[in-house]
């Protein structure tokens, strides 16, 4: 019964996502500002886990740019910082920190980036992780579609970002790192 509600699993969030790519069709882009986004997503995430598990997601940011504005979808934009989110709490141990950092580089990009204190990406090949179905989790993080990693990096392709992967520096966890055109 185990491998039956794994599959129906699978296929419900397999549907789900379908009926996500259909939707984003019809989606307008429009110039946001990612700063406000990212603080509203933190600051819901900070009110579930901070009492939940004692995980603190701090943000940080350049208080001296005003804006760190981008073309994009806001739900989208959410739905992939959420991801990320979801991914690096459930890798991170109780009273631990996330880090959300967002900057603009010197090449005129927008750039996010998601670190926690987890275990790192074991992989050698990091790139694998944003391939649907894959998941390389033990068993102690309990049972994922693969489809999470997938999705953001779907979602930052239609914003016309890029999206990197790599360990921190001293095996002290991952980052995940997207850079945005700036609008």
């Amino acid at each position: 019964t185990h491998d039956v509600e794994r599959i129906e699993r699978l296929i419900t969030d397999y549907s789900q996502m379908l009926k996500d790519e259909v939707a984003l069709s019809t989606e307008q882009m429009n110039k946001i500002d990612l700063k406000s986004i990212v603080r509203s997503v933190v600051d819901d995430f900070n009110n579930i886990y901070i009492q939940k598990r004692g995980i603190k997601v701090d943000l940080k940011l350049d208080k001296s740019i005003s804006n760190y504005n981008i073309f994009g979808i806001e739900n989208r934009i959410e739905q992939i910082l959420a991801n990320l989110l979801d991914n690096a709490i459930s890798f991170s141990e109780d009273n631990k920190k996330v880090i959300v950092e967002i900057e603009k580089s010197k090449n005129d990009k927008v750039i996010l980036r998601v670190l926690d204190q987890g275990l790192g990406f074991k992989e050698k090949k990091l790139n694998k992780i944003f391939d649907r179905f894959y998941s390389n989790r033990p068993d102690k993080f309990g049972e994922h579609s693969g489809l999470g990693l997938n999705i953001v990096k779907n979602l930052v392709e239609i914003h016309e970002g890029k999206i990197f992967a790599s360990n921190r520096e001293n095996n002290n966890g991952a980052k995940i790192e997207i850079n945005f055109p700036s609008a």
